[in-house]
């Protein structure tokens, strides 16, 4: 009942059979309704890396058998690309969604025979059986639509890990932190995927650590929600379960919606912006988007790991500004108003970067020695291993903040 498989679950098992010790959800490892030496023997064929299959518990909580090795698979939306590229596993990647193929040319610069099989909000399924898949990393989060691709892909094991659900103020027990855990099984790769949850763990209690001795009423009040695609006086306020408030909190920051009254048990909330803007936050968090799950392209503003012009997104906040309603807030005032990129609440991070810049920024003094572009940098380089310099490319706040005289954010040389 840890977070690994080793032999210490062999001795329980062993302990089971025995009548010496209680029997666990997990204890019938081969999932054939008795716990007994056959139990062990798949344990031990996973300790060695030499089992056909494994049985777990998915994102949603629902057991599921998977059939590993996995050579070919087909990859939903940027969590997982990124997950693939972290735990090594992009050349046995053979078809990707609309999403990840706009940025194949950053996540996958050698493989040249991947497929693009297009919206899997809305599938293909015949692309996808084309392709000739063992595997697929979905992203859709509800048991119905893993369900119904699970139907619609015979012979695919269909796998959602969790990585929806991130959980930045309690990281051990989130499912996205455990789904790292569980591909590490799935693909063979249990020491990277172990190392690379530790690292988020750490971090997370770095920043933690500091913001959590902030006195309630010291705490700086945040307004985060969605761009405003589209001319409304109603806004999408993320709040607690939502990756983006739980970034916000992680931050030390207050969040405005904390005042409404399904903040703790909804991810976003719809609400009057005229309401929202009489509480004058000191600081305003947009979240754009580039390419959605949907198989939508936002032209404006451009921002993420594949923009390196200012203009769309200089423009979008000048325009954003420029609103009379917003003259005396402030976060107006006081310049406080950023544009952040999807980055930060959908990459593999899960919510940690978006959690290393927002305290960077609300609380500058107290993370003089956390600079949020050299973690960016640490997690591109040595986890994605791509080939790519912050200093030169990518959007990823507007505007840009300066830490120890370095410009984060934005390209050096941009405005």
């Amino acid at each position: 009942m840890d977070d690994a498989i080793d032999a210490d679950d062999v001795d329980y098992v062993t302990k089971i059979i025995a009548g010496t010790a209680n029997a666990t959800q997990f204890s019938d490892a081969n999932n054939d309704g008795n716990t007994d030496q056959t139990d062990n023997e798949q344990i031990t064929a996973l300790i060695n890396g030499q089992a056909s299959y494994i049985v777990l518990l998915d994102g949603n909580g629902l057991k599921i058998k998977v059939t590993i090795p996995a050579n070919r698979i087909v990859v939903e939306y940027i969590q997982n690309a990124e997950l693939v590229r972290i735990l090594q596993l992009e050349n046995k990647v053979v078809g990707i969604d609309y999403a990840v193929d706009k940025l194949r040319s950053i996540y996958f610069p050698n493989n040249t025979d991947l497929v693009s099989v297009g919206n899997m909000n809305a599938p293909d399924y015949e692309a996808v059986l084309n392709l000739n898949p063992d595997l697929l990393l979905t992203f859709s989060n509800t048991a119905t639509a893993v369900a119904e691709k699970t139907s619609k892909l015979p012979g695919v094991d269909v796998v959602f890990l969790g990585l929806y659900y991130p959980n930045v103020t309690a990281p051990e027990d989130s499912r996205f932190l455990q789904g790292i855990l569980k591909a590490g099984y799935i693909f063979n790769k249990v020491p990277k995927a172990t190392e690379y949850a530790n690292w988020l763990v750490n971090l997370t209690s770095t920043i933690n650590a500091r913001t959590s001795t902030i006195a309630e009423n010291q705490k700086r009040s945040v307004l985060i929600y969605t761009y405003p695609y589209t001319a409304s006086t109603t806004i999408k306020e993320y709040a607690t379960i939502d990756t983006l408030g739980q970034v916000c909190i992680l931050s030390g920051g207050s969040n405005v919606a904390k005042s409404l009254p399904t903040y703790l048990t909804a991810s976003s909330i719809s609400v009057e912006l005229e309401k929202v803007l009489e509480q004058d936050p000191e600081y305003i968090f947009l979240h754009a988007v580039r390419y959605t799950f949907g198989g939508f392209t936002y032209a404006d503003p451009v921002q993420g790991i594949d923009a390196n012009d200012t203009t769309s997104i200089k423009t979008c906040l000048q325009q954003y500004l420029a609103q009379p309603a917003f003259a005396n807030l402030t976060a107006v005032k006081n310049n406080h108003v950023y544009i952040i990129a999807g980055d930060f609440r959908n990459n593999a991070m899960g919510g940690v970067l978006g959690a290393v810049y927002m305290s960077n920024i609300l609380y500058p003094s107290l993370f003089t020695d956390l600079n949020a572009e050299a973690i960016h940098q640490e997690y591109i380089t040595k986890y994605l291993r791509l080939n790519y310099d912050l200093d030169n490319s990518g959007i990823f706040l507007y505007p840009a903040i300066t830490i120890n005289g370095d410009t984060v954010g934005i390209p050096n040389g941009a405005s």
